[in-house]
């Protein structure tokens, strides 16, 4: 069975939590392939980085309003060391950086769910 590395963002295991948690579950439960998840947050205090059940490796990233090649540069230093199969963005407030990299993106080999 296949192995992807997928990197998800939206940890915050909160009472209203981020949707990175439920993408995550969803993924775990898939018996099409197995999965490796790097969680991406913004916060070294968001719960869901410390939910081993949930991620097997956890990272931040830059705010969104640091811009898109603060997270270009960030999202190559996690692809190298960990070879990011498929990113996973789950908020609305992060995609135009995403968007804007989208080509580095799928040039490293990551691919992506961006419009």
């Amino acid at each position: 069975m296949n192995e992807l590395t997928i990197a998800v963002t939206g940890l915050n295991a909160i009472d209203s939590p981020g949707p990175g948690v439920g993408v995550i579950r969803a993924l775990r439960e898939s018996t099409d392939f197995q999965a490796r998840i790097i969680g991406l947050s913004y916060e070294n205090l968001e719960p869901g980085i410390y939910m081993h059940e949930l991620v097997d490796r956890s990272y931040q990233v830059p705010y969104p309003s640091a811009g898109s090649e603060v997270l270009k540069a960030r999202l190559q230093y996690i692809h190298e060391r960990e070879h990011i199969d498929v990113l996973i963005p789950n908020f609305d407030t992060e995609l135009a950086n995403y968007i804007k990299i989208s080509e580095e993106i799928r040039r490293w080999g990551i691919h992506t769910f961006l419009p």
